[in-house]
């Protein structure tokens, strides 16, 4: 995924909004591994993913046609936020090394021998 932004995170808790309690964890990870698979697309191919966009949490999430409230006024929109937040602090707390791994290389099963590591093949 792109590095995310304000607008990322706003566009990612309208979808998140509009579905229930149970279903925001899901939805939330549906959206950033699809902004994943978008970003890895372009990254080898050299263009936007032909269904989940330019890899931003932003493109993943404005595929979606329901939204939800984004406002601080209310609780549901509140725990909205909370979700998206607590998924991107969760993708934080990944070592580094995986994640750096991960966008400048991508897939070990794609670029044998790019990664040194004996990790990197998991």
């Amino acid at each position: 995924m792109t590095p995310v932004i304000y607008n990322d995170v706003l566009a990612a808790v309208s979808v998140v909004a509009a579905v229930s309690a149970e279903q925001r964890a899901a939805v939330v990870a549906r959206l950033l591994r699809e902004a994943d698979l978008a970003e890895s697309h372009r990254l080898i191919h050299g263009a936007a993913h032909p269904v989940f966009g330019d890899g931003s949490l932003m493109a993943a999430a404005l595929r979606y046609q329901r939204r939800g409230s984004a406002s601080f006024q209310d609780r549901e929109g509140l725990a909205a936020w909370r979700c998206v937040i607590d998924a991107l602090c969760a993708r934080l707390d990944q070592p580094d090394a995986q994640l750096i791994q991960r966008r400048a290389v991508g897939s070990s099963s794609s670029r044998f021998g790019a990664m040194l590591s004996p990790q990197s093949s998991q």
